[in-house]
């Protein structure tokens, strides 16, 4: 008998489901260019967005290492998915926090004009760079979900999920 999963808290689910959201949200938002941060409003919005994204990130990392705990691979998982599982969650926030980190800094440089060399190439590059990262450890964090759910069947996915109907008889 496969080893079953224990379910996520409320909580956990609403924090990591609410962080998908904000995420999807600023990458279909997305700005062209660095010059729209002229206009007041988007410059306000784009700061109030970061400091939400980054909030409810260090929330949730805060809640999962004190609360809610971080995996729920069962203790008979291969070494090798406990493993890939915490380095792709480590790459996950750093990525973030790189991001927001990286947008505020191009916020200060943006309104200080002696940050506009070296400091706001730093933080552009830094940006784009953790801006095209991201994606990709997403696309493994749902491909480990899926293989949970479709090969292992040990109630990985639906720790986060809830119960899916099964694809098997």
């Amino acid at each position: 008998m496969t080893e079953t999963a224990k379910p996520h808290g409320f909580v956990t689910k609403g924090l990591h489901w609410v962080s998908a959201g904000l995420l999807a949200f600023g990458y279909f938002k997305g700005l062209d260019n660095v010059s729209q941060l002229a206009d007041p409003a988007l410059f306000q919005f784009e700061i109030i967005f970061a400091l939400i994204l980054g909030s409810v990130f260090l929330l949730r990392l805060l809640w999962t290492k004190a609360v809610g705990g971080t995996t729920r691979l069962p203790d008979s998982a291969p070494t090798w998915e406990h493993k890939i599982s915490k380095l792709v969650h480590i790459g996950l926030y750093a990525s973030v926090f790189a991001i927001v980190l990286s947008g505020l800094g191009i916020a200060l440089g943006f309104a200080t004009p002696a940050l506009s060399g070296l400091f706001m190439g730093a933080m552009i590059a830094l940006h784009e760079a953790s801006l095209v990262v991201l994606p990709a450890l997403l696309m493994t964090h749902i491909a480990g979900a899926l293989w949970h759910k479709l090969i292992r069947r040990d109630g990985v996915m639906e720790s986060m999920t809830g119960r899916l109907p099964s694809f098997s008889k």
